[in-house]
């Protein structure tokens, strides 16, 4: 199982890792869609190659 978390403390859980990320970005869009308008291409980055050590972790 893949499982991804987010500090709101939203998490989803599923043995396909693409459904885990595609879930992810939309809380993240519908959730913190402002906080992502204010993240830098940099930002972003940081938090991806954070996303995917979570998703290393749960295999």
């Amino acid at each position: 199982m893949k499982t991804l978390m987010c500090n709101c403390g939203f998490s989803i859980t599923n043995e396909n890792p693409y459904h885990v990320e595609a879930a992810m970005w939309h809380h993240a869009i519908h959730d913190h869609g402002d906080m992502l308008k204010s993240m830098t291409v940099e930002m972003l980055e940081q938090w991806l190659k954070g996303k995917d050590e979570q998703l290393k972790a749960g295999a």
